[in-house]
């Protein structure tokens, strides 16, 4: 049996664990008492729906794709390498029918320089993943003729920390063939996913979420922080909805983007410095629109090529679309089992979501909240934490057979950076 780390401490560490713990408890449990209160105003103050039911809906067709990748680069003195992998599965009438699909699994690797940031090569690696991802899942719907298209992740989630790596020249890596730069790469993994999102048959099942739209709400009543939950738009929903229910942002927030609302969270001391000079409802729009204009920077400098490249007015047609495609995006949290977190959807308007949220509830995981298919693929493909470092080991084995090149070569190469610990 494993030891655990508690009992690899000295004998007074351990002692003072536990007083921590004890302390730290007592701490969470009080506010978690003062916090029910409030919950308790707040769902009455939401409003929230009846998934609906659509017959027998577990005999649609339904696709659903996730990828994965290593969690750590395997870094060498001569190269940093990572692993990625995505895969697809059909079902119909709770059966799967691509099982004998030997397309329906493909992996990829990238193999750069041990140079700059890994950071940059964990995001290029990201987009790697999510690019393959994304056209498996236009393949499914071609193949299949599928009626429902499940994606693991929110369509644009990829877009964070692009700027980062859209100037990187990508010539220099292995396994990213055709592809110049790193913008090239965000390009086409746009184009690709804003084309799932439009065809009406995708959607996404987002897990990780940081949104705070439901206290950007409750802090645009009377702009006091402390009217503020203080939690994430997920937490909350955790708390307030119930088993059958499921919550809609548009019901709450009107014109104005989840997005939008998280903003004023985000930016409420910039927004309150642009208060001093007016009052009432003029708040409001003053707010929107610094947010709006923050929200577009953000993106524009994600996902557009620079300013000096394209000129200003093409920039800012380039910003003015993405923010439209990405903000055009409805999100709705269902909660599909009683002891589990909501899930949160997110889709376009082309999609039919009482047929959505009625498969859901239909197919649904007691024990995680997900849908049975998404959990199923998750645990298909997932990657160990040492894939990237075999990978390498691979690579060295195979170059230490090759005739022409000598065996001190290889081992320089492919020698731990750190010559204490496997790397």
């Amino acid at each position: 049996m494993e030891e655990n780390a508690v009992s690899k401490l000295p004998p007074r560490l351990q002692e003072e664990f536990f007083k921590l713990a004890e302390e730290a408890a007592a701490k969470a449990a009080e506010h978690i008492r003062r916090e029910r209160e409030r919950l308790n105003n707040l769902r009455r103050m939401l409003r929230f729906r009846r998934i609906p039911r659509h017959g027998d809906v577990k005999k649609l067709r339904v696709g659903v794709v996730d990828g994965s990748l290593s969690p750590e680069l395997a870094e060498r003195l001569g190269y940093r390498m990572g692993i990625y992998t995505a895969s697809y599965m059909v079902f119909e009438d709770g059966r799967i029918i691509s099982d004998k699909d030997r397309d329906s699994m493909v992996a990829g690797y990238l193999m750069g320089p041990q140079t700059g940031s890994s950071l940059h090569t964990k995001k290029i690696l990201s987009l790697l993943r999510t690019l393959t991802e994304r056209k498996m899942a236009k393949k499914c719907i071609k193949e299949y003729d599928v009626d429902l298209m499940i994606i693991d992740g929110s369509f644009y989630g990829f877009r964070t920390r692009c700027s980062e790596v859209k100037r990187k020249d990508l010539t220099c890596f292995e396994g990213v063939e055709g592809f110049r730069t790193g913008l090239d790469l965000i390009e086409e993994v746009y184009e690709i996913s804003r084309e799932l999102a439009e065809n009406g048959k995708t959607i996404g099942v987002v897990k990780r979420l940081r949104t705070q739209a439901i206290d950007g709400w409750l802090l645009s009543r009377r702009w006091r922080t402390e009217d503020m939950i203080g939690k994430n738009d997920k937490a909350i929903l955790r708390a307030v909805l119930r088993p059958g229910e499921y919550f809609d942002y548009r019901d709450l927030l009107g014109e104005w983007s989840y997005l939008h609302y998280t903003g004023l969270v985000t930016w409420i001391k910039e927004i309150r410095r642009k208060f001093r000079k007016i009052s009432g409802e003029e708040k409001l729009k003053v707010a929107f629109e610094h947010v709006n204009r923050k929200l577009g920077v953000q993106i524009g400098t994600d996902l557009c090529p620079d300013r000096r490249e394209i000129g200003e007015d093409e920039w800012r047609k380039c910003r003015d679309e993405k923010v439209k495609d990405i903000t055009g995006m409805r999100r709705v949290y269902a909660k599909l089992a009683p002891y589990a977190q909501p899930i949160c959807v997110e889709f376009s308007e082309a999609v039919d979501l009482e047929l959505v949220l009625a498969y859901l509830k239909q197919s649904v995981n007691e024990a995680t909240g997900l849908p049975f298919p998404l959990d199923l693929i998750d645990a298909n493909i997932g990657v160990d934490r040492g894939i990237a470092r075999e990978f390498a080991e691979e690579v060295e084995a195979r170059l230490l057979l090759e005739e022409r090149l000598e065996a001190e070569e290889v081992r320089g190469e492919f020698t731990s950076l750190n010559p204490q610990k496997e790397e």
